[in-house]
């Protein structure tokens, strides 16, 4: 059983040496009686008469003032620097959570409990996120679940106007046991609503970022002049994605798009980052979707030069351009092929669309295709 080390105050230290130093007793003696070795007050005996100059030392003083002095300093650099690291994290946190979806936050979080670099509680801090959701792992999803998406998708291709009631009824007469919730879920992750007008019996709490229609009886007789965006769902081999794009009103040249997993601003964000490297719009019409409600990206629009335009709530006519994209898009293409991953599908959408803007006619362009309107117009080259 080793000893336990014994700690001795300054002040017993030189009591001993004072009462040793006297003669009334010798070294042994005061050793035993207080139950120490005797080098160990040896040894305080030499410091003591070796630092007892220090005593009548005149700069003792002055020197003491000094070095509190530079402890003062040292403090107040130390204090400096944490607020000046205080408020750099507080600015990632802020700007992180403003540009970085959820998921990438958890996924980085997520890494941190393989590399070890911070403990995942400070990274789920730093990235404000719950630490609970980096722990969790969400079901796959059945095979009835993606039929019965994939039926919502047709029927409300067909009828924009059908709720979460009319697809509970037309999925049980299908032989799918899904009630109203659960269809208005469905529809809901498939950002999917239906279209009619709504009572107003109160404002909502996105009212104040929602802009007004800029393109009601507009003259559009000229490229980049409007622009629409939209999102819609395509059902894959074993789930889903969601196509971003981006139309010319002008022209009905698809001029920018993106398909991704998981629906986030940053997709529609990098569908219109394509976009800007051949042009910009006036005017970037929209629904009033979450994703285009959101400060990022009404920052991105304005940081643009662009002026922001949105549908009026369920006017789905207000954004007539894309939605009828939509639907050329899902019978002529999505409909007809089933995608097995997001790197078939990325490929199929871009062949795609090239075929649309490049080779097809389009009646209400004296039957020219959409890229000999577009790309001419604004004396660029015109290469199928």
């Amino acid at each position: 059983m080793s000893r336990q080390r014994r700690n001795f105050s300054a002040k017993f230290k030189s009591d001993l040496v004072i009462e040793l130093l006297k003669g009334e007793k010798d070294l042994n003696t005061l050793a035993t009686e207080n139950n120490i070795q005797p080098n160990l007050l040896r040894n305080w005996k030499k410091e003591f008469l070796n630092n007892a100059s220090a005593v009548f030392d005149d700069k003792r003083e002055e020197n003491l003032k000094e070095k509190l002095a530079e402890e003062r300093k040292e403090k107040a650099e130390y204090a400096k620097k944490v607020g000046q690291l205080t408020m750099q994290v507080d600015w990632l946190k802020k700007n992180l959570k403003k540009f970085v979806d959820q998921t990438t936050r958890v996924n980085l979080v997520r890494n941190l409990l393989t590399t070890k670099e911070l403990p995942a509680s400070v990274g789920a801090k730093l990235l404000d996120i719950n630490r609970t959701s980096i722990y969790y792992k969400s079901l796959p999803v059945s095979e009835e679940e993606l039929e019965c998406k994939a039926i919502i998708d047709h029927l409300h291709t067909d009828n924009p106007t059908w709720g979460a009631r009319q697809m509970s009824a037309q999925l049980k007469n299908r032989g799918y046991h899904v009630g109203r919730r659960k269809a208005r879920r469905y529809m809901n992750e498939m950002d999917i609503c239906p279209i009619y007008p709504k009572m107003n019996l109160s404002k909502r709490m996105q009212q104040a970022k929602v802009c007004p229609y800029l393109l009601q009886n507009a003259v559009i007789d000229a490229p980049n002049q409007a622009w629409s965006i939209d999102i819609t769902y395509i059902p894959i081999k074993h789930g889903f994605l969601y196509l971003t794009a981006v139309i010319d009103w002008y022209s009905r040249c698809i001029v920018g798009w993106e398909v991704d997993d998981t629906l986030d601003t940053r997709m529609v964000i990098n569908a219109l980052k394509k976009a800007f490297k051949t042009a910009k719009p006036q005017i970037l019409n929209s629904d009033q979707g979450c994703q285009f409600t959101s400060q990022r990206y009404i920052d991105f629009v304005k940081e643009n030069g662009i002026r922001q335009s949105m549908d009026g709530k369920s006017r789905w006519a207000d954004n007539i351009m894309i939605e009828r994209w939509f639907r050329s898009f899902k019978y002529e293409e999505a409909y007809l092929t089933q995608y097995n991953n997001i790197k078939e599908a990325r490929t199929a959408i871009g062949r795609y669309i090239h075929t649309y803007n490049f080779e097809r006619c389009h009646s209400a362009l004296g039957y020219k295709t959409p890229a000999e309107c577009y790309y001419p117009a604004m004396l660029l080259p015109y290469v199928a």
